[in-house]
């Protein structure tokens, strides 16, 4: 299969990343294949490795594109005037009933980053950002008197971090929903 007909490259570029995230996050990094990509985008391995040069340079950018939205989905920490515990009862409940297959790539994602350092570094900024952001809501709650000011922003944001994590985990596992 050839390019296709009134598609310009960079149409071709997303509709690949877009057929490797669903990919990725149905295989797993491992279990996918160009030519499982290919398929799924409905172009020839040759037009994928024309835009990337390898799969781990494709997964990388999967990440950038899409990664980077799960994470958003998982982490929304919504306006920056969010009264902290409003935010985290409304994170909890959409953590607990979001789509099993939203954090999927995140999973492959963090697998992945044993192995490759980009795919790490891609990660511990993601992470770090958003953790940044949730601990300068809770300063802000703590200067409103809203948040306990023996609370440390940092610590708790981390511990936040690890919960939008296990339950990811937890939905990889398919363990029954509980309110």
């Amino acid at each position: 299969m050839g390019p296709i007909a009134g598609v310009t490259a960079e149409e071709t570029h997303e509709r690949v990343l877009g057929s490797a995230a669903r990919v990725f996050a149905r295989k797993g990094y491992d279990g996918a294949s160009i030519a499982d990509i290919a398929s799924e985008a409905g172009v020839s391995s040759g037009a994928i490795y024309a835009h990337f040069a390898s799969k781990a340079e494709l997964f990388a950018a999967t990440l950038y594109a899409h990664g980077a939205h799960q994470l958003e989905r998982l982490l929304a920490l919504g306006g920056t005037g969010s009264v902290i515990a409003d935010l985290l009862r409304e994170r909890g409940v959409a953590l607990a009933h979001r789509d099993p297959e939203d954090g999927s790539l995140l999973v492959e994602a963090i697998v992945a980053a044993k192995r490759h350092p980009e795919v790490a570094a891609l990660l511990i900024s993601q992470f770090a950002d958003r953790e940044s952001r949730f601990a300068e809501l809770l300063r802000a709650g703590q200067r409103d008197g809203s948040v306990d000011g023996r609370l440390h922003p940092s610590a708790v944001a981390r511990f936040v971090t690890m919960l939008v994590l296990g339950s990811v985990l937890v939905s990889a596992m398919d363990l029954p929903a509980v309110d």
